[in-house]
């Protein structure tokens, strides 16, 4: 097979991808230099002719007149070469940095296949890898509409990947039906279904704007008191290519982010392919089990990583808002070793000034010695393949990912038998 077949990525390799792309933008060369190579390739691109075009770069960079920086582009080309042949042109092509970096100062090479085909054929030799293509391919292409009508109002929401975004909230006015009796009541009843109709031409004029030019979805999902929403959709200013993208509609009893909410549980088996109704579900049916007292979840590090070991668990849900990595520390004075938790975002005191910390145990200083660093997704992750676990990272663009991360420290479990932890 000439390439490597591509499916859909998972959540878990998308958010390694997405870690990957966030170091990568963060190196730059030694002295700013034009020596870090970025190299896009099509997919249907016979790596051959790469490895040609490489072997001719590595001639005219031998010619330039910074000799540091020439030598530095030949033993980037070269580690390339060595490497190229291990590798396949994928579905949707390869992608190929590689460079000595200012913070390892030696040659680094990273070999991405793309999560969308790549548009571009280029070799860049800059100061800092060009992942700008790269990032555009991990943005989510397709879009998904949720309406919510009913006679007091409409909200139209727009569904991409894991984020939900209200486009609009409106409030009709269209007064209630005429509850009176006698000789007028014919008359404001007909008044009150004129006000309605004028109200559901408007909104569909709305639909067709937001869903066909500003946001175009793929499909459209519709929610709404029974009647109300048959009128809406039967308005002869729906246009009838936004009709052909009706894919379900649900009877619901309300507008606005409620009305939205309402709409997604009765969607969540008919959408489980969309990321946000996908980790709707699996934070929901945590909570569900947590508020049952089954057992058969657990939630917080500790108990997550013993659920592990333990080989109990089915599926982690993981927060993509922790950003936790872990300093295994050694004292040389004594042998003992510990665990200190560092965040991303800021350096830890053992990597500032870990010659003037004392020991736990013994109480020296100038012992201690980081083994080795490990962020908190990757123990995780090597703890979840030993026991078969799934591992679903969920976003935090919506609300039960914000819940998660907010009242269950981030990191929770859904379990193959009860546990009591």
């Amino acid at each position: 097979m000439s390439s490597v077949q591509e499916k859909k990525r998972s959540s878990l390799e998308l958010y390694h991808l997405k870690n990957t792309l966030k170091a990568l933008e963060k190196k730059h060369s030694p002295n700013m230099s034009t020596s870090l190579i970025s190299l896009y390739i099509p997919p249907g691109t016979q790596l051959s002719e790469i490895a040609s075009l490489l072997r001719n770069e590595y001639g005219t960079a031998s010619n330039i007149k910074d000799k540091k920086t020439g030598k530095a582009v030949m033993d980037a080309i070269s580690s390339i070469l060595a490497r190229l042949p291990n590798y396949k042109n994928s579905d949707n092509g390869l992608v190929i940095f590689a460079g000595i970096t200012a913070d390892k100062n030696k040659v680094e090479f990273h070999a991405i296949y793309p999560p969308e085909k790549v548009g571009i054929k280029t070799y860049r030799c800059e100061p800092y890898f060009d992942t700008k293509h790269l990032r555009e391919l991990l943005d989510v292409k397709d879009q998904y509409g949720v309406i919510a009508i009913a006679r007091g109002g409409a909200t139209f929401a727009v569904i991409r990947g894991s984020s939900l975004k209200i486009v609009m909230d409106t409030d009709s006015f269209v007064p209630s039906k005429h509850g009176r009796g006698g000789q007028s009541q014919g008359r404001i009843e007909r008044g009150i279904e004129i006000l309605a109709e004028e109200f559901f031409s408007k909104m569909a004029e709305q639909a067709n704007k937001i869903f066909l030019e500003e946001y175009p979805v793929k499909f459209v999902i519709v929610g709404g008191p029974a009647m109300t929403k048959d009128q809406f959709l039967q308005n002869k200013n729906l246009d009838y290519r936004l009709k052909e993208k009706i894919y379900k509609v649900y009877d619901v009893g309300y507008t606005g982010i409620a009305g939205i909410r309402e709409i997604l549980e009765k969607a969540k088996n008919d959408l489980v392919e969309i990321d946000l109704v996908k980790e709707r579900n699996l934070v929901e049916k945590f909570k569900k089990e947590l508020a049952v007292g089954s057992n058969k979840v657990t939630y917080g590090e500790e108990a997550v990583r013993k659920a592990l070991e333990m080989a109990a668990v089915d599926t982690v849900l993981f927060s993509e808002g922790i950003e936790k990595t872990h300093l295994y520390i050694h004292c040389k004075n004594c042998d003992h070793r510990f665990i200190e938790v560092k965040e991303h975002h800021e350096p830890s005191v053992y990597e500032l000034q870990i010659d003037n910390i004392a020991c736990p145990k013994c109480g020296e200083t100038g012992g201690l010695e980081i083994e080795k660093e490990e962020e908190l997704i990757d123990e995780i992750e090597r703890l979840a393949n030993e026991t078969g676990a799934k591992i679903e990272v969920i976003s935090t663009d919506h609300e039960n990912g914000m819940e998660l991360l907010k009242a269950f420290t981030g990191i929770a479990a859904i379990l193959r038998y009860p546990l009591d932890l």
